[in-house]
């Protein structure tokens, strides 16, 4: 009956059709708020401790600031501070970047091939498996300046007290210096960098529960061995995670701090731990009137890890989820 009034009265079906839909926009009216609220407090975050800074320090990286009288004075000078950086000879700003650029592709080389042959033996089943696990985990959570103090105490030379070196000495082996002789030190970095690695490692293991089992039963009944099984399934299957905590890992590496901080002072020896973040600091807090020279360097850095990010990201085809047999899908 109410259906034959609607349709000899359109007019009636037209106003049921409109309250419908300002039910609806309203509906989604208050999801969206709902969804914004809630995702306020990272967008705050965002803005206030990212978006802000960063466009300061742009601002900053055009000006010459001194502090005079207890206040800031700012001289407006263009580029100058970025010419400086590559073309004033004083400038270590070359010398520290290339440091840490070595540091980072080493150690991203490193962390993930220590992570993956770790994850991988991790992933098999074994009595202790769990407690293994746990143990790699461990130091991952454990504050980096806290993991740094322990290692210094451990390497420091003999006359510090250093435990290693002490060791060394009773069993009548000449001491090391770990923290002043710069291919040591950077040993010592790179150790550490693996020591605190096991988060990374759970996240391999995480990704390899998803690797297909009856895919490696199907090679393994084929003839296929370990080599095989990694090869054509395991690795089309992990690229994506495996790409995405090579990303990271390079980013981290490039914002190395706290190490250098601890083990070393003023980047000793001879400025081989002068990284570019404790250069940076150095600049803005410590140094008089190179603030606006540190917000520059602070820029060529982000460039120069946009740069790094965008090539890998150019590479990234041999990175794509590849099907069983190892060939790469054709994009749809």
């Amino acid at each position: 009956m109410k259906r034959g009034l609607l349709l000899m009265n359109p007019e009636s079906k037209t106003e049921t059709a409109a309250v419908y839909v300002k039910k609806h926009a309203r509906g989604v009216t208050k999801e969206a708020v709902a969804g914004y609220l809630f995702a306020a407090p990272a967008i705050i975050g965002f803005l206030v401790l990212t978006l802000y800074p960063m466009l300061a320090s742009l601002f900053y990286s055009f000006h010459k600031i001194t502090i005079m009288s207890g206040s800031q004075v700012m001289e407006w000078i263009g580029l100058d501070n970025f010419r400086y950086i590559f073309t004033n000879t004083s400038s270590e700003f070359k010398k520290s970047i290339t440091v840490t650029l070595i540091y980072a592709f080493i150690n991203v080389a490193l962390v993930i091939t220590f992570c993956l042959i770790v994850a991988l033996l991790l992933n098999r089943k074994f009595i202790g498996r769990n407690l293994m696990r746990a143990i790699f985990f461990l130091p991952s959570v454990v504050p980096m300046l806290a993991t740094t103090i322990v290692w210094q105490m451990l390497l420091q030379n003999q006359a510090k007290g250093g435990l290693l070196n002490w060791i060394l000495l009773q069993i009548g082996i000449a001491p090391v210096d770990f923290l002043t002789d710069p291919i040591r030190i950077f040993e010592t970095l790179f150790i550490m960098s693996l020591w605190t690695c096991g988060g990374t490692i759970v996240v391999f293991i995480a990704t390899l529960q998803d690797v297909p089992g009856e895919l490696l039963e199907a090679i393994e009944m084929d003839g296929g061995n370990a080599w095989h099984k990694f090869l054509k399934v395991t690795y089309p299957t992990i690229k994506p995670v495996l790409f995405f905590q090579l990303i990271m890992c390079m980013m981290t590496s490039i914002q190395i701090y706290t190490q250098s901080v601890v083990l070393s002072r003023n980047g000793a020896p001879d400025r081989m731990t002068y990284f570019i973040n404790v250069m940076i600091y150095d600049h803005s807090f410590v140094q008089v009137g190179m603030r606006g020279l540190a917000s520059a360097e602070a820029w060529v850095v982000f460039l120069i890890t946009m740069a790094i990010t965008g090539v890998l990201f150019y590479f990234q085809g041999a990175f794509k989820r590849d099907d069983s047999m190892g060939k790469r899908k054709k994009a749809r």
